[in-house]
């Protein structure tokens, strides 16, 4: 089951800059470093079978694996594993490389071989920034989680990036996000490495310090209920749920992934950042950073944007309340409910639905017109809440109310955006009841004019014509008249 968190939006005000960056810094090193990888690699290992190295290695091989590695030496013993899964294996396994480069009973014949097969490899970024739990360094335990495997590996890890990243960069500011990432990363090659049963295989990804992040979005809720969307097959919907029980989940899918699948993903390299992350983001909450520390001065810095937990936690109250009301069936104190989150959250589209469906059952209702209004405005800035606006103008048509309750000058707004997408059929009725009683609206005869020629567009020729001659001998001193005017003339 996929779960991603659907609590917060995107603030224009605070851009996720960082994640960003972060994604830009893991796309440009794939292309500009990774692109090759496959082609050198398979060049290595067509020079080492063409050059017939194994017959010089052979007794370093077995060597070498009766000490080192059980694996190998049951594949050298076996007369029908493949050879370019053996040398597959060899080539990969630095430690090896280092062995035999230290033993002194080799001919200048092969070493001058050895020379030209690692040439070949040096160019492969794998082998310069991937950590291999069998050569550890520090410097990769870092470099590898800015690589990765193919582009499949790649796109997906940064769409998981950009959606639990500008979560935590918002609840928790740059700095914290970034610290959170990077300890992320560090905590799942270090649980990798200590866990892996096989040490001569590569960790790249980013996934380990993304699985952080989905660990300290967690840890930053806690027990709070959370928003989230689900997809299990070809169910998918939203359900609240405790963060910290999400976590819980997302560890043990890892450990039963681990300990069922046999493909190369770094199942408990995922475990090691979400554990790592959720523990760093708990550590973070608790020595919280002060906005006001930061000066005008210090315009570089990071600036840490802090989190109203009160009010989410009074805004989730108001929810749970809101629809437990509405299950025991009463309505008034669920549409109590409802508003208060709507008076921090007035584009919140799950409430204005919940509320539409309250309210709409009394169309006679000033409230009801009014959340009709409050939801038609809010459409026009808010493509999302596009179609409950169109369901709004259907049933106020068909229910006997009609527009004339909502302010002409949300119904301009809405018409207007309308006109823009060209969807002139459905608002003919505003655009008469506007032209009927609102004649002297300043922007009207703009909104006619467009509207005549989007009408024009969609085939309505007699509509476009006949308001244009309503334009041209309403308002012939305005600009829209003007212009109406011509296009009668030019036909």
């Amino acid at each position: 089951m996929l779960l991603i968190p659907a609590e917060n939006r995107i603030s224009k005000q605070n851009p996720p800059i960082l994640t960003i960056l972060i994604i830009l810094i893991n796309v440009l090193a794939y292309f500009s470093l990774q692109t090759k990888d496959n082609d050198i690699f398979y060049q290595g290992i067509e020079f080492y079978i063409e050059q017939d190295m194994m017959s010089f290695e052979r007794q370093a091989l077995e060597d070498y694996s009766l000490e080192e590695r059980g694996d190998l030496y049951d594949a050298l013993s076996n007369p029908n594993t493949p050879k370019e899964y053996l040398v597959q294996s060899i080539l990969l396994d630095q430690k090896f490389s280092k062995y035999i480069k230290s033993r002194s009973d080799y001919s200048t014949e092969w070493r001058k071989k050895r020379d030209k097969l690692e040439s070949i490899l040096s160019e492969a970024s794998l082998f310069q920034y991937a950590f291999f739990p069998s050569d550890p360094s520090l410097f990769t335990a870092f470099t590898h989680m800015f690589m990765h495997g193919d582009i499949g590996h790649l796109i997906g890890n940064m769409i998981f990036l950009f959606l639990f990243g500008y979560n935590l960069e918002l609840l928790m500011g740059r700095t914290k996000m970034f610290i959170t990432y990077i300890l992320s990363g560090l905590a799942a090659v270090t649980f990798f490495a200590i866990t892996t049963d096989d040490k001569f295989v590569p960790l790249v990804g980013a996934s380990g310090a993304i699985a952080g992040l989905m660990g300290g979005f967690a840890a930053w809720y806690g027990l709070k209920s959370i928003r989230y969307f689900y997809w299990v097959f070809v169910i998918f919907n939203y359900v609240r749920l405790p963060a910290a029980l999400v976590l819980f989940y997302w560890l043990a899918k890892e450990v039963v992934q681990d300990s069922m699948s046999n493909d190369n993903v770094a199942y408990m390299a995922h475990f090691g950042g979400l554990l790592g992350g959720a523990i760093c983001v708990w550590l973070l909450k608790m020595f919280r950073f002060n906005p006001s520390s930061v000066t005008a001065d210090n315009t570089s810095e990071f600036i840490d944007v802090p989190v109203h937990d009160d009010k989410a936690a009074s805004i989730d109250a108001h929810y749970r309340n809101g629809l437990s009301a509405t299950q025991n069936l009463n309505f008034e104190q669920a549409k109590t409910h409802f508003y208060a989150i709507l008076h921090e959250q007035p584009h919140n589209k799950d409430v204005l639905n919940r509320l539409y469906n309250l309210e709409k059952t009394s169309p006679e209702s000033t409230r009801y017109t009014k959340l009709c209004a409050d939801i038609m405005q809010a459409s026009v800035h808010n493509d999302s809440l596009s179609s409950l606006a169109e369901q709004c103008l259907t049933d106020l048509r068909h229910n006997g109310v009609g527009f004339k309750p909502i302010p002409a000058s949300i119904l301009l707004d809405y018409s207007r955006k309308q006109v823009r997408h060209k969807k002139t059929e459905p608002i003919k009725p505003i655009i008469s009841l506007l032209v009927q009683h609102y004649s002297d609206l300043e922007k009207l005869p703009d909104l006619l004019l467009h509207f005549a020629f989007a009408a024009g567009q969609n085939g309505d020729w007699q509509g476009k014509q006949k308001v244009l001659g309503f334009i041209s001998q309403k308002y012939p001193d305005t600009f829209a008249g003007q212009e109406a005017k011509k296009a009668l003339q030019e036909g």
